[in-house]
């Protein structure tokens, strides 16, 4: 695996840790050269004894501590190695300023004392979407940001209309072999992240081969695609779990 990017503890954090650390080990190894000549053994160790301990690990920690991006998984090195695959990724939220990134057993918190975290999440984010354009890869010229944000609009306003209307239906796989317009507008759409959603401008050969192996393969996935014609008139949506629903054209 190769590193993509990594972070660590900013210098402020780094300083305060260090000298915390050195600081009150002084202040225990004096307390404690202290409580042996005043034989104050219950001191020594329900305070200073642990004092000493906690300032090791302090020492240990922030010694340790990074976080590592390579092209497949996120690393947290620690007391002990965290690490998340970048395809078991479920959600990355924010709280008051710092991220969490969890997965289904894990979680790794970006927080606001290492250095260029936005960016360090930024660059997290850009491999993710990178591991799943190679993943499910789709087709096509890929439409700009605006206009993509366009497509969606009209495919969650065309699913909209078919629920308040009833006219959604499910169909098989058969009616991909109905399909025989030039080109179509295809978009990605993942279950849980939306920066990971995309959309593309494809002819309607280049779909009806993918479709055929997706048939095929009897592929399942944790995303959906929607198929459009350019005359907007009605609207395919093949779900993750291989459902597949029509939206028609209004009559």
């Amino acid at each position: 695996m190769s590193i993509v990017a990594h972070t660590d503890f900013t210098l402020g954090t780094k300083v305060l840790i260090y000298s915390a650390a050195v600081g009150f080990g002084l202040l225990a190894v004096w307390d404690a050269t202290d409580s042996l000549r005043t034989k104050d053994f219950g001191h020594l160790c329900l305070i200073t004894i642990p004092l000493f301990i906690a300032c090791v690990a302090g020492l240990v920690y922030a010694t340790r501590h990074k976080l590592v991006l390579s092209d497949a998984e996120l690393v947290q090195y620690g007391f002990r190695k965290k690490h998340i695959q970048l395809e078991q990724i479920e959600s990355i939220t924010e709280n008051l300023g710092a991220y969490i990134v969890k997965s289904a057993n894990n979680s790794i918190r970006i927080t606001t004392d290492l250095q260029n975290k936005n960016r360090f999440k930024d660059q997290l984010i850009a491999q993710i979407q990178e591991v799943d354009l190679s993943k499910n890869y789709l087709p096509g010229n890929r439409l700009a940001a605006e206009d993509q944000h366009k497509i969606f609009e009209q495919f969650r306003h065309m699913i909209d209309v078919g629920i308040e209307t009833e006219t959604l239906f499910k169909a098989d796989a058969t009616l991909f072999e109905q399909l025989s317009e030039s080109a179509y507008y295809l978009g990605y759409e993942h279950s849980v992240h939306s920066f990971l959603n995309r959309a593309y401008d494809v002819e309607g050969t280049e779909l009806n081969t993918l479709l055929k192996q997706r048939t095929e393969e009897a592929y399942t996935s944790d995303s959906s695609i929607f198929i459009l014609p350019h005359h907007l008139e009605w609207l395919i949506l093949c779900l993750g779990s291989g459902d597949i629903i029509v939206k028609p054209a209004s009559e």
